[in-house]
């Protein structure tokens, strides 16, 4: 098969040369929906409106057209032929392709009734709700019924009555009230012998006539039944009685569920956070679905996988992929370094050609933070997550602060209070409150909105907990042996024993009837089916063949008779199980060595797809092969480092060491756990870990070393740690990196004991060595190291020049976070040589990169520089503000340091205006936060207040000699 095929009926799929081409290729669901709607229209050309509304139904984009120019541009990337899309005249059509709808059409218009069933499926399920699929999903369902009809007169006039009473059930299923298809299904029941079926089902169309529309039946009905009832009337001879009708178990209708549907709603209109709790099978999923479809907005939908817990942003891709569908125009709008940034969790973001790449971890995760909330922010939809339990540490940092910064931000969150840790609810109660509403089982009322008979009700509220699933699973079972089958939205009983046979389904439990459905496939179905639950997240059918060693082509319509069974369902990204219970209960039913062997093959095949080595070890771990997990863990662990994902890289480096690694494996663990405790504050901890990971080569020892040093464990015992530098030179012998580390923190830990000139040494031998490396962050550190000794000692021309070269070196090297510190000093210290308007320029430069990175430390420091610089201009207004929002956010941090530098910059700009008394309160206020121990901040204050005395006449003496007697001469610079 070769070309691009478009398949709508069943679940959306495009095939090109005979392989599917994964959801995920197409980046996101808006693309996908935009290819459907494109294809029911057979080719004719679609207007940008007509398409813009289909795609964005709620609320449409600043720019429909570029919106949908974006789309059609990922449509034709993941197509891999731009001429499957064509550009017309104020609109897009489909090109060559083929089309499963218009080949169903063509077949029944020539009689081809049998090839026509052939294709058949529900048509665009994913549209069930939309308003534009409304009139083509009528048109197909009703062309299915007439090829079912057509089909059932041929098999009648060819002799073959069962082959007719299949195909005229499958009618009657599809539109019970049309006589035609009930008509043909009687005659058909006949000729195979079964008289009281045919009677039975006439006088089932008659009731429900009467009952549903209020109309007697037509002549033909009742003459046929009133000859069938006579017994002298001759029928034709039995040929072959057909197998009984298994209607396919449809899902449950929504009910009982009304007054909770009712309360989310509230909340999201009110613009509240809402917490939506309850144990798998309560229907939180569906409730959540139903909220989506019945609001009157767009809304941000995405759903957290177990496999991917401790994998970063695996939750905050989803839901940002869905915020940037509602408008690809704000990805526009975010910072060339933020979108560059974003684009290593969402790769289909086009990255602004010859913008600066970020290359440091932790830049690049304040980056992804700012900008993701940003696009939050910008696409000002509720919030809707599923499965909250299983999110990342950083999708749930992003979440978090979403909600916190945006206050009219609307969310629903659901979860399992049984697996969902209190440290996250805590969290998140602290960002926004998180009142929460717990679902219940259904109410009698409820399950009498699903069936029609008592006794059944009866059964199903005594034989189950009354959760959607578990009934759902009853129903299912009863539906499959005919003993229900469905009538407008709910269950008729069809056999006398259906009742029983619920309870006995009842009493077997949800996961007996789903051990029952997944026994009935055997062999590569079976491995499938295990293969899709161990994953626990959606996997590209891709994988899943690769794992089974089955061609992808084979493995699809295997997938597909899985989904129609009610096991499995195809998401964005992929193949999982249609519920979480599900996966466990096929997984609980294999045997621990089935299971270790389809973890091993889950193992190899996501290694061969470049899957996160996170994932990969924990397949290792179940199929038996602890090394090569504790390998995949140390890389994980590591990787995650390397992208600021701390907590991320503490949890893996726990599961690696709990598999009691060798040495070498435990020391990288060890290290990368060690390091996340630094960040997370447990300084003791991570010093255990490091003194542990004192193994291995004499670098690896060394840099370990030289980190345990720098702890402040350190700052405690000075000498402590300055020998453990010591040892660490020792250990790094001839290795370059090893000895320039070492170096690099001996110089600092020399600086503590004063022993300057030693500090001074060890630093320029550092920095030759990190220039003979070419790591352009350690030149950084040594030179912002020395730009600052040299500034505090006020040769300020000095110090400018170095804290340029820094500032540019540090953003050459993509270590962002530490421009803001070097660039916004320098734009101090031109204003301190008389050159306010290029210090302007520079502080402005700093306060943007800090804004973009969302670093508070960072907005306080660059508003206290910026505001100085403005009162050096004149511009006091302008400097008040900013002297003001300096001192807010240092507050709101509680930054002592950040707190008096920003009451110096209010008295500066109050003192430039003329409102001494203001000046002298707010300079006052400065020393009192700085104290003695600020020195430098508390030297300048007291110059400041000795400025303010004489220009008031008063004495200054007792300032000027407090200025004098503290501080480095950098504080000196301005006692009058």
């Amino acid at each position: 098969m070769t070309g691009v095929r478009f398949q709508l009926l069943g679940r959306f799929q495009v095939r090109r040369d005979g392989e599917e081409v994964p959801p995920a290729a197409f980046g996101g669901r808006k693309v996908r929906t935009m290819l459907r709607v494109l294809a029911v229209h057979d080719g004719d050309l679609v207007p940008h409106d007509v398409l813009a509304d289909a795609v964005w139904p709620q609320r449409l984009p600043a720019d429909p057209a570029g919106n949908l120019g974006v789309l059609v541009n990922r449509a034709r990337r993941a197509l891999g032929d731009p001429a499957v899309v064509v550009t017309g005249s104020g609109g897009y059509a489909l090109g060559e392709c083929d089309v499963d709808v218009t080949e169903f059409v063509a077949h029944l218009a020539a009689a081809r009734f049998d090839a026509a069933l052939a294709l058949w499926g529900e048509p665009l399920p994913e549209d069930a709700y939309a308003d534009w699929a409304s009139v083509p999903r009528d048109r197909l369902r009703r062309a299915h019924v007439e090829a079912c009809e057509g089909a059932a007169r041929a098999a009648l006039a060819g002799g073959a009555p069962a082959d007719a009473a299949r195909t005229a059930a499958e009618a009657v299923a599809a539109d019970p009230l049309r006589e035609s298809s009930t008509l043909l299904l009687a005659e058909a029941l006949a000729a195979c012998g079964d008289r009281a079926g045919a009677v039975s089902r006439l006088d089932e169309l008659c009731r429900a006539l009467a009952t549903e529309l209020g109309v007697a039946a037509s002549d033909e009905v009742v003459d046929l039944r009133d000859r069938l009832a006579r017994k002298h009337v001759g029928v034709p001879a039995p040929r072959a009685r057909p197998a009984a009708v298994r209607t396919p178990a449809a899902g449950l209708a929504f009910v009982g569920r009304d007054d909770e549907l009712g309360r989310l709603r509230a909340a999201v209109d009110a613009g509240r956070v809402v917490g939506l709790a309850g144990a798998a099978g309560a229907g939180k999923s569906r409730l959540l679905a139903e909220l989506g479809r019945s609001l009157d907005v767009p809304v941000v939908a995405a759903q957290a996988y177990l496999a991917e817990r401790d994998e970063a942003w695996g939750l905050a891709r989803s839901l940002l992929r869905e915020a940037l569908a509602l408008d690809a125009g704000i990805a526009d709008s975010l910072p060339a370094r933020t979108r560059g940034a974003l684009a290593s969790v969402l790769p289909e973001i086009d990255c602004a050609p010859g913008a600066p790449s970020v290359l440091d971890g932790e830049s690049r995760r304040a980056l992804i933070l700012a900008g993701g909330l940003h696009v939050l922010e910008a696409a000002g939809a509720p919030l809707i997550v599923d499965d909250l339990q299983w999110a990342d540490p950083s999708s749930l940092a992003l979440l978090g602060s979403a909600l916190a910064r945006v206050r009219t931000l609307s969310a629903v969150l659901a979860f399992r209070p049984a697996e969902t840790g209190a440290d996250v609810l805590d969290a998140l109660r602290q960002a926004r409150g998180l009142p929460t509403l717990t679902l219940q089982p259904l109410a009698s009322a409820a399950l009498g909105g699903l069936v029609d008979d008592p006794a059944l009700l009866d059964a199903l509220a005594a034989g189950t907990d009354r959760t959607p699933f578990a009934v759902g699973e009853v129903l299912r079972g009863l539906a499959a042996t005919g003993a229900v089958v469905p009538t407008h939205g709910r269950w008729r009983v069809a056999t006398p024993d259906a009742a029983d046979r619920a309870r006995k389904l009842g009493r077997a439990g949800q996961r007996r009837g789903i051990a029952r459905r997944a026994a009935r496939h055997r062999g590569s179905a079976a491995d499938l089916l295990a293969l899709v639950a161990l994953a626990r997240r959606e996997l590209p059918a891709r994988v899943v063949a690769s794992a089974a060693g089955t061609d992808a082509r084979d493995v699809l319509d295997t997938l597909a008779a899985l989904a129609a069974d009610g096991l499995l369902r195809l998401g964005d990204t992929g193949w999982t199980t249609a519920h979480d219970l599900v996966a466990e209960t096929v997984a609980d039913g294999l045997d621990r060595a089935e299971r270790g062997r389809l973890h091993a093959l889950l193992a190899r095949a996501l290694t061969g797809d470049g899957a996160d080595p996170a994932e990969v070890a924990r397949h290792h771990r179940d199929a038996g092969d602890s090394r090569a997990a504790a390998e995949a863990f140390g890389r994980a662990a590591t990787a995650a480092l390397d992208a600021h994902a701390t907590r991320e890289a503490a949890a893996l480096a726990d599961a690696g060491l709990d598999l009691r690694p060798g040495p070498d494996v435990a020391a990288v663990l060890l290290e990368a756990r060690g390091a996340a405790r630094v960040v997370h504050g447990d300084i003791d901890g991570a010093a255990a870990d490091l003194r542990a990971a004192l193994t291995g080569p004499g670098p690896d020892r060394s840099r370990r070393r030289s980190r345990l040093a720098m702890l402040s464990s350190g700052a405690r015992d000075p000498q402590a740690a300055a020998d453990l530098a010591e040892l660490a030179l020792v250990e790094a012998g001839d290795d370059p990196a090893a000895r320039a580390l070492a170096l690099e923190t001996a110089a600092v830990l020399d600086v503590n004991l004063g022993l300057t000139a030693r500090a001074a040494d060890r630093a320029e031998e550092a920095l030759a060595l990190y220039k003979r490396l070419g790591d352009a962050q350690g030149v950084a550190r040594i030179l912002d190291g020395r730009a600052m000794a040299v500034f505090l000692d006020g040769r300020i021309t000095e110090g400018v020049a170095l804290f340029g070269r820094v500032a540019d070196l540090f953003a050459g090297s993509g270590d962002l976070l530490r421009v803001v510190t070097p660039r916004s000093t320098r734009g101090h210290g031109l204003v301190f040589l008389g050159r306010a308007d290029e210090g302007l320029d520079d502080t402005d430069a700093a306060l943007r990169l800090a804004r973009d990175l969302d670093s508070p430390e960072g907005v306080a420091y660059a508003c206290w520089h910026r505001s100085e610089a403005l009162s050096a201009l004149g511009r006091t207004d302008e400097a008040e503000t900013t002297a003001q929002e300096a001192l807010d956010v240092a507050r709101s941090l509680g930054h002592r340091g950040w707190t008096a530098t920003a009451h110096r910059a209010l008295g500066i700009a109050l003192q430039t205006r003329g409102d001494l008394d203001g000046a002298a309160a707010e300079f006052t206020e400065s020393a009192l936060v700085a104290g003695d121990s600020l020195t430098l901040f508390a030297s300048w204050a007291a110059a400041r207040l000795a400025q303010v005395a004489l220009a008031q006449g008063r004495d200054a003496t007792a300032h000027i000699a407090r200025a004098r007697s503290m501080g480095p001469p950098l504080g000196h610079r301005e006692i009058p």
